[in-house]
């Protein structure tokens, strides 16, 4: 498998200027921002990842349109202005090209018409699903944007072909590499005829790839997304990109995106800020962190920002359930039954075949029957002699199932930590445990208190989520 080298290390964008679509002189290159404006909007126009149009941008000319003398950019193979289209080789129809050469948001607009004339070529091998909102989907219409000729064989310069450039940059301008190497892609089947260097390829040979990366640049209003939790919590801009102001959002947090958007005025940076709304805040975030989410792990009642982002991570991976009427019942206090099978949701516990019940209060055709035994066998419940299956959990009996399901997530404490009802605690170890490791910050503890579902879900998600 060859990986592709990426770019070096990025600036990231501290503040970002808004710029209106400006009247420039005749043959000036509008201020970035613009011409990435204008290229985002003529992507989505197209159905093009924004990515996509914005890196081959950057990489044909960097994002010039005129040189220093304010002449239009032609090459010596005649490719014209910031997208280096080539008249002569394209089989859009009609094309003006003075137009070409003089007007920006025309060169843009061929540019998209030629590429999506490249993804539709019935030669060329298609890539996974071919899914158009599938960066990798589109790496072979990307190379046939340069041309199919031997210097864009990724075989013969690995690293170092047109459409590898080209995914070079959209890795470390869109930020959405996890790692030194991100876009990965398998060694393709390249014949050539002799006397002829014009790239072949076999019939019904088409490919899959390890990643799979949906563009982050095409986002419509009114839709959900959640937060990566790659990098733990990032940055809400509040009010603007330009303000102080920021609000930390951590991993998993719901937003729903407003439409609004600011491009990057930076060189190296070609993600975008969205404006969105979370429950307590709305702000502009990178678009390099926003991942598809949908109304199914948004609830009615999260409360706080906090509880937003664990009720989202808890309901993606099918842990909790919200009500019919789109609440998740955060106030509602937790019954014992239901720790059960939200525990075995989560560690899909295992036990004996045969296995039956030892506390004698719960039925043999109780709905939870399996889930009830199988946390008794590895001691999270029932350590009494009895479950009382429908009574609510305890903020200090919560403490206890944390620390016996999911000690291995957990520090040993360096500190006691003294509680304001400390007298009242009668399980202090495991409480003083999940308070070192930050899964509680209530003081006073509270430990009769019976617990609620969000809190339960906030309990959980400080345990399994790195932020």
């Amino acid at each position: 498998m060859r990986k592709n080298s990426l770019c070096s290390a990025l600036m990231i964008v501290c503040s970002l200027f808004f710029f209106s679509i400006s009247v420039h002189a005749e043959g000036s290159n509008p201020p970035l921002a613009e011409m990435k404006e204008t290229i985002t909007a003529t992507a989505l126009e197209y159905d093009i990842p924004p990515e996509i149009l914005k890196a081959i941008a950057y990489v044909e000319t960097g994002y010039k349109q005129f040189d220093e003398d304010g002449n239009p950019i032609i090459s010596p193979d005649g490719g014209i202005g910031m997208m280096q289209v080539t008249p002569n080789n394209i089989d859009v129809p009609n094309v003006d090209e003075e137009l070409l050469a003089n007007d920006i948001e025309y060169n843009i607009t061929i540019a998209a018409q030629v590429l999506n004339d490249k993804w539709n070529l019935a030669f060329i091998p298609k890539v996974n699903d071919g899914d158009r909102h599938s960066l990798e989907d589109w790496y072979f219409a990307v190379m046939a944007y340069n041309g199919l000729a031997k210097d864009n064989d990724p075989n013969l310069y690995p690293g170092s072909a047109y459409q590898e450039r080209i995914y070079n940059r959209i890795a470390g301008s869109s930020l959405i590499y996890w790692s030194a190497d991100y876009f990965e892609f398998p060694v393709f089947d390249i014949r050539y005829e002799d006397g002829d260097e014009t790239m072949k390829f076999p019939e019904g040979v088409d490919y899959t790839t390890e990643t799979v990366t949906p563009t982050q640049q095409m986002y419509q209003s009114g839709e959900i997304t959640y937060l990566d939790p790659r990098d733990g919590a990032v940055n809400l801009y509040v009010g603007s990109i330009s303000g102080n102001e920021r609000v930390q959002m951590l991993p998993y947090t719901p937003l729903r995106v407003t439409g609004e958007r600011d491009e990057s005025p930076k060189m190296d940076n070609d993600f975008i800020y969205y404006h969105v709304n979370s429950v307590t805040t709305d702000g502009y975030i990178s678009s390099a962190y926003l991942n598809e989410g949908s109304e199914d792990i948004v609830f009615s009642d999260p409360i706080e920002d906090e509880r937003a982002a664990a009720l989202a991570y808890l309901s993606m991976n099918n842990y909790v359930n919200g009500y019919l009427d789109g609440s998740f019942g955060s106030g509602d206090k937790l019954k014992r039954e239901h720790v059960a099978v939200i525990l075995d949701r989560i560690l899909d516990m295992e036990m004996p075949s045969g296995y039956e019940l030892k506390a004698d209060d719960v039925d043999s055709d109780h709905r939870y029957y399996e889930e009830i035994a199988k946390a008794e066998y590895n001691g999270y419940l029932g350590v009494g002699g009895k479950i009382r299956p429908t009574e609510y959990l305890t903020r200090a009996q919560m403490a206890s199932v944390m620390v016996r399901a999911f000690n291995d997530y957990y520090n040993e404490p360096t500190t006691e930590h003294t509680f304001e009802d400390q007298d009242s605690i009668w399980t202090y170890e495991t409480i003083n445990k999940i308070y070192y490791n930050e899964v509680t910050i209530a003081d006073p503890f509270r430990p009769s208190e019976d617990i609620t579902r969000s809190q339960f879900a906030l309990f959980l998600y400080r345990t399994l989520v790195e932020y």
